[in-house]
């Protein structure tokens, strides 16, 4: 069946929808919220400490969003999910309008919405997969990332302006309208919601039947390798786009969201090419290449003094990392069977939870030798760890059966 008929079904058009207008509100919260720190402090390692913050709570907590999935209702935990950080957003935009606004406010912020998104990855990816069913998982995948890639272009550009015109709190502010709305679509979500874990089992042990599981399965374990590779060297550079943007581009608040946003341009271009003309047995190939150009391409864009080259080389960035985005949720749901599906999702963030030590590593490089000379080393260390786990789990690099 084809993507058309994805976008006929309501219930995959509202939680599509809904991932959209999340995302937006996200990528726009966390380009002000590194702009804003790196103003208040002029430090880079307090930038990347803000998104530490934001990450610690998937290291901490990220394998239970699966078993979350599993023993409660997922329209209504998305709904919990969307209200907290509405109203966080709330309050902290009213703390920025009224001048009472602290970094160490944003730090807990970023904090307590990191303990809310726990459980949406892993809920909502679930629940598209099944209205997708097996033979349109890797397409919905990449439906999904060629709309929430767009919210990376849209979102940055958003957070720019509106910081540049209101500041952080009306940027805030912003935010919080946006989860309010996810919150109203969801009230009109029908989706029959099967609820797998037995309610006399605890929580802890489906957590360790999950990952039990998980060491019979080659394919699964190299997968979340190449996720922590990924999130450990790659995915921290992020952090650094407002302080090389302010730093050493020498651009204002709008001129950095926009620098942002050619990051998420590639990534759409490459999801849609995705949706459109990938087959789901090249899914491991795409994963792979996808993490090595983007280690290649990080290096680039350290070494760049130029804006039009750096906003190039991010653009070429968010293409590659579109591959490794589309194929990840769509390589664990598609090897892993309906009883496990939904914890190894909770697996799949907690590895992503991992990358809270590549921004510490990431902050303490760009302290001493600055942001483009760490982005250079963090990306030749991620290449060369992305070699020895391909070496590892040679698995990786075979075709994908669907």
């Amino acid at each position: 069946m084809s993507n058309t008929s994805l976008l006929r079904e309501p219930g995959f058009v509202r939680l599509w929808a809904m991932g959209a207008i999340a995302g937006t509100s996200r990528w726009l919260e966390m380009l002000v919220i590194g702009v804003f720190a790196f103003d208040e402090t002029g430090s880079p390692f307090v930038v990347a400490l803000m998104l530490f913050a934001r990450l610690l709570p998937m290291v901490l907590f990220g394998v239970f969003g699966g078993v979350i999935s599993d023993r409660f209702d997922r329209r209504r935990t998305l709904m919990v999910v969307m209200s907290i950080m509405s109203v966080l957003s709330l309050v902290l935009g009213l703390l920025g309008i009224n001048g009472m606004l602290t970094v160490w406010h944003v730090g807990l912020g970023a904090f307590i919405a990191g303990m809310a998104w726990v459980s949406d990855f892993p809920i909502r990816r679930t629940l598209l997969s099944e209205i997708a069913g097996p033979g349109r998982v890797a397409k919905a995948m990449s439906l999904d990332i060629m709309s929430t890639s767009g919210t990376r272009m849209l979102g940055p550009i958003m957070g720019g302006a509106i910081y540049a015109t209101v500041g952080m709190g009306g940027a805030l502010l912003t935010t919080a309208i946006g989860y309010g709305l996810c919150l109203v679509m969801l009230f009109g979500l029908q989706q029959k919601d099967d609820v797998h874990a037995a309610t006399g089992v605890s929580a802890l042990r489906n957590v360790i039947e999950g990952l039990q599981e998980l060491r019979r399965d080659r394919v699964l374990v190299g997968v979340f390798a190449v996720t922590i590779v990924f999130n450990l060297w790659g995915f921290p550079f992020t952090s650094m786009i407002p302080v090389i943007g302010k730093d050493v581009l020498a651009l204002g608040p709008d001129g950095v969201g926009i620098l942002a946003s050619t990051e998420g341009l590639g990534a759409f271009i490459g999801a849609m090419a995705l949706a459109l003309f990938a087959p789901g047995s090249w899914a491991r190939y795409l994963y792979v290449g996808g993490v090595a150009l983007y280690f290649l391409l990080l290096i680039g864009f350290g070494l760049s003094k130029e804006v039009m080259s750096s906003a190039v080389l991010l653009t070429m960035t968010g293409f590659a990392g579109a591959g490794f985005g589309a194929m990840q949720s769509t390589l664990v749901l598609l090897n892993s069977d309906d009883k496990i599906r939904a914890r190894m999702m909770g697996v799949l963030s907690m590895c992503i939870g991992s990358g809270l030590l590549g921004f510490l590593h990431l902050g303490w490089l760009a302290a001493e030798i600055g942001p483009g000379k760490a982005c250079v080393v963090i990306g030749i260390e991620g290449m060369i760890v992305l070699v020895l786990t391909v070496y590892f789990w040679p698995e990786l690099l075979q075709k994908q059966i669907n």
